[in-house]
């Protein structure tokens, strides 16, 4: 700090001020550059590692949905089977094909579980205990599509709500062909509620979801369970119809979810053999949550740093100005004459070569002009150093009030002022001088009985002439005034 400070004490304070700014200001664009480049690799890390997770997963609950759908179609094969080879007996009263059924429960962990409905649709339980008495199951489309040439096969039906068990389940069709007690189709009903608790420990807490859609975009069960998701149909949203029933499998990005309108990421695959597709999502907040904590704390830092940046770049452009103005102050002392408040010799010098540069340049007129108070030491002998210095620092308030901006005024030492006239003609600068020399013959100073009058010396600038001869030239004038008797003014001989 101390070192770039004791660096830009030699500079400009336009270029001081575009330095700190360009410092501060590069800081800044690489601070924030590489907060903004952070958190997307890291929001980008984050979703792509997760993204993995969910392919991962979703292969994970395919094989387990394909498992146990292969589960409930081999049940039903094995029932179908044992009815064709026993056409005459009823297989709701059968010993053989009860306990064979308890066995496919069985094995399943009570999952499945087999019933019957007869030709007019009555329902069955095995063992037939009355159970479902007259219950009447026609209107139900697993059964109606045993009737149906496109639809008659193993058939996974609508979700519903079992009239006996009260509970929703997910039925599988097969048809019969012959069998006693006028079976006519055996279907298999999966309860969801123990799919959801098959598949709840693998779904991505808090807002993950696992689906199972049927391949005509219908939903068939959700976890977590929501009654109003399960049986509707996203055949014509567009996460259907632009990716679930166009691909066998992928992972995609939706800003709002169907089912509850929040950004989710999705991988799914379409179940072997099966009219399936399965789904699992992770809510993008969710996967977000660890990684905005992240940024809040890297943000909060950067605008710390922000801060600090623009406090150091506050305080030393202050202390930069500071020091400009200190130095203002010392060039000015340094360049100003203290009583007259005029430039002084060295001004003089550092404004002429400025003037000389610039009148060769542009090839413009330059006029010396050396003023000379008459008799003034006269005044100091007769009236006193008090009544002399009021009068030098009228004289050179006079000569400034006469001049332009672009002039330039110098008290050489004692009585001596010199005028540079830029951009004036000699002809111009001696209609000038004597403006100024009787402005100078009309003042009253106080304590001062008579007036002061002024000689003046005249010379302009000639192409490859050096300051020091264009002063010199107007010296001789003056002195040439002064021999004529002084309260004149005469231009140099060699004008």
């Amino acid at each position: 700090m101390e070192r770039l400070k004791t660096w830009l004490t030699g500079q400009s304070p336009g270029v001081n001020r575009r330095i700190v700014f360009s410092l501060v200001g590069g800081l800044l664009i690489c601070l924030w550059g590489f907060v903004g480049f952070w958190t997307w690799w890291e929001r980008n890390s984050i979703l792509s590692s997760n993204t993995q997770v969910l392919g991962q997963l979703s292969t994970a609950v395919h094989e387990q949905t394909r498992s146990l759908f292969k589960q409930a179609e081999i049940s039903l094969v094995v029932a179908r089977h044992w009815m064709a080879e026993h056409p005459d007996e009823d297989p709701g009263t059968a010993p053989s094909f009860i306990s064979l059924i308890d066995e496919l429960r069985q094995a399943s962990d009570g999952m499945i579980d087999i019933r019957m409905a007869t030709r007019d649709g009555t329902l069955r339980y095995i063992p037939d205990l009355g159970q479902a008495g007259q219950t009447k199951v026609a209107d139900r489309d697993y059964f109606q599509a045993q009737f149906n040439q496109k639809t008659r096969g193993l058939y996974v039906a609508e979700p519903v709500v079992g009239r006996v068990s009260g509970k929703l389940g997910l039925p599988i069709s097969m048809p019969v062909a012959k069998t006693g007690g006028d079976i006519a189709v055996i279907f298999v009903a999966i309860e969801l509620d123990r799919i959801a608790g098959a598949f709840e420990s693998e779904r991505l807490k808090p807002r993950g979801t696992i689906a199972i859609i049927r391949a005509d975009g219908l939903f068939l069960f959700r976890s977590p369970m929501e009654a109003r998701v399960i049986g509707s149909s996203v055949a014509k949203n567009p996460m259907w119809t632009e990716h679930l029933s166009l691909h066998p499998q992928g992972v995609y990005t939706t800003d709002a979810s169907p089912i509850d309108g929040q950004a989710r990421v999705v991988a799914y695959a379409r179940v072997h053999d099966y009219p399936l597709v399965v789904a699992v999502s992770a809510a993008v907040d969710d996967l977000l949550s660890e990684w905005r904590t992240h940024t809040t704390l890297v943000v909060l830092v950067a605008t710390l740093i922000s801060l600090l940046s623009m406090l150091l770049g506050s305080i030393l452009l202050r202390t930069l100005k500071q020091e400009e103005l200190v130095r203002r102050e010392l060039e000015h002392l340094m360049l100003t004459d203290p009583l007259t408040g005029v430039g002084n010799r060295r001004m003089l010098e550092l404004r002429l070569d400025d003037e000389i540069l610039r009148a060769r340049r542009y090839r413009r007129a330059l006029t010396a002009v050396y003023f000379d108070l008459d008799h003034f030491k006269r005044v100091n002998d007769s009236y006193g150093h008090d009544v002399g210095d009021a009068v030098l620092r009228q004289v050179a308030d006079s000569l400034v009030a006469n001049v332009r901006q672009s002039d330039h005024v110098a008290r050489l030492g004692g009585e001596e002022f010199v005028v540079l006239l830029t951009e004036t003609s000699l002809e111009d600068a001696v209609t000038l001088v004597e403006r100024m020399r009787a402005s100078i013959a009309e003042q009253h100073t106080a304590g001062l009985p008579t007036h002061v009058t002024v000689s003046a010396g005249l010379a302009q600038w000639h192409e490859g002439e050096t300051a020091e001869s264009l002063l010199r030239r107007a010296d001789q004038a003056l002195y040439r005034a002064k021999e004529a008797g002084r309260n004149s003014a005469f231009t140099s001989l060699d004008a």
